[in-house]
């Protein structure tokens, strides 16, 4: 099985038990599960850096995009704690 399969087969596992198991325990929070997926993505993706070039640049652009939303993210939740306190 080439790498690349098995960094999807090993993404799609962690990220279907870790969103069944938040599911599972009553969350609702639609940004906790967005952040929970980023940082198993962004976890998991490091360990599978040893890709072609190819792919790792289109790892890498996809990485830099789920990175940017995950910051606007905290900052919305840092503004909401600054205006509330």
């Amino acid at each position: 099985m080439r790498t690349y399969n098995q960094l999807i087969i090993i993404l799609a596992l962690a990220l279907g038990i870790v969103n069944s198991l938040m599911a599972w325990l009553g969350q609702n929070d639609i940004q906790l599960y967005f952040i929970a997926d980023i940082i198993i993505y962004l976890v998991i993706t490091i360990l599978y850096s040893i890709l072609n070039p190819r792919a790792r640049n289109a790892l890498t652009v996809i990485s830099v995009v789920f990175f940017s939303g995950l910051m606007v993210i905290v900052a919305m939740k840092v503004m909401e704690i600054l205006k509330v306190s």
